[in-house]
């Protein structure tokens, strides 16, 4: 019989099981001290978990704190960065007890909301996250890039600026759902692994970093994939674009999910012909739309607390029954136990959630993904009740959807 064991990473007993997990899962190559060394900051620097399995860890989940934008207000957010089990612990069940450990370590330090990249849809749902909203991934010739401006002769970025480059992410621009890495070791890690890097950008007067590109460049004539950009200005954006237009003698391809808060199409010369005409793979050129991360809230009267919805007209009060699969998940010692419960819910200029029930308000049951994809914008009420993850009458959707007219969320970055 095997015995199991969640418990914080400890880099003394752990560097070397955990290291062995990662080139085993293929995160990470065998033997290389650089991809070692970037693993290396980013468990030194971040929280932790390691599930044994007779004594070794044989997964591990780490997290990086970080903010959310609901609108204008910045809300505390713990990234599940990695979850990653060794082909001899699967099927045991660890990394969806050890994530929801991890889960539960970041609600009790206060991470409202939590978000993840999913490797595939389904397996997250059942600890309660829920899709976020469909974006597109563009595969387009950098060279038919229309932009009205030129841009300035780029700074080589290299992974030694990595913290000039966290600091630019943070300060960049934000819209609704940005998400903003707290954890420099996050970006230092990240910036770390990138093979065969390519980095561009731009600083002011000061010395100071202030919009960037960086990425792959695959081969020779690409494509070059960006990772991360950042701006806080539109000029700035328009010089980014600019400069991959000037990349467009080399790289025949460039691979981007769509910028926060701008349409890349409006910038694209004949963007069907290039769809239309263009190689399989990944030489492909068009748009694909894919949801790729998902988030659950973790305090519901906190996230609602910070949830001000001024374009709204009278407040919209209901009953809500939110179901939180998560507890099934965790130990029965701990504060949090996830969302579950009664709530009297207000949304408007000033929203709240208050445990219990009032009698003459409509009702909306839905779990804690469902609810959540409702209230970050992801999708509209009746899309979420014809996914099966919410149950109310109609005029209650049809107040949901007229009340909660938001932004699509944008992260801006990748996690």
């Amino acid at each position: 019989m095997t015995n199991t064991k969640i418990r914080p990473y400890d880099s003394e007993r752990d560097e070397k099981a955990v290291r062995r997990i990662w080139e085993e899962t293929r995160w990470i190559d065998r033997g290389d001290e650089g991809d070692a060394a970037s693993l290396r900051v980013m468990l030194d620097h971040s929280p932790a978990l390691v599930a044994e399995l007779d004594g070794e860890a044989e997964c591990v989940t780490i997290s990086s704190p970080a903010t959310i934008r609901h609108l204008r207000e910045d809300i505390p957010l713990g990234i599940v960065a990695a979850v990653t089990t060794s082909p001899s612990g699967r099927r045991a069940g660890l990394a969806s007890r050890t994530t929801a450990a991890l889960l539960r370590r970041d609600a009790e330090a206060g991470m409202m909301v939590s978000v993840l990249g999913m490797f595939e849809q389904g397996f997250y749902t059942r600890l309660g996250f829920g899709n976020g909203p469909c974006e597109l991934r563009w595969g387009l010739d950098p060279a038919t890039l229309s932009v009205p401006v030129s841009a300035a002769s780029p700074l080589r970025i290299t992974a030694s600026d990595s913290a000039d480059v966290h600091r630019a992410m943070r300060e960049r621009a934000l819209c609704h759902g940005g998400v903003r890495i707290l954890n420099a070791a996050h970006i230092e890690a990240e910036m770390g692994w990138t093979e065969h890097p390519l980095g561009l950008g731009y600083r002011n007067e000061g010395g100071e970093l202030t919009h960037f590109l960086w990425g792959e460049l695959k081969d020779e004539n690409g494509p070059l994939i960006i990772t991360a950009m950042a701006w806080r200005e539109p000029g700035q954006l328009l010089e980014l674009l600019a400069l991959l237009r000037s990349l467009g003698d080399q790289a025949h391809v460039v691979k981007m999910i769509e910028p926060a808060g701008v349409h890349l199409q409006d910038f694209i010369t004949r963007p069907f012909r290039q769809a239309n005409t263009s190689k399989g793979g990944e030489w492909r050129k068009g748009a694909e739309a894919e949801a790729w991360w998902q988030a659950r809230i973790n305090d519901l009267q906190g996230c609602l607390a910070r949830t001000s919805l001024p374009h709204a007209g009278p407040a919209l009060t209901f009953n809500l029954h939110l179901d939180d699969p998560i507890a099934g998940f965790l130990p029965a010692s701990g504060n949090w136990k996830g969302t579950s419960g009664d709530y009297v819910v207000e949304l408007g200029k000033a929203s709240s959630a208050e445990p219990g029930r009032r009698k003459g308000l409509p009702s909306l049951h839905a779990g804690v993904g469902g609810f959540t994809r409702l209230w970050l914008g992801c999708a509209e009420a009746r899309a979420v009740a014809a996914a099966g993850r919410l149950e109310a009458p109609g005029q209650l959707l049809d107040d949901l959807e007229a009340t909660l007219r938001l932004p699509v969320p944008r992260t801006g970055c990748e996690f």
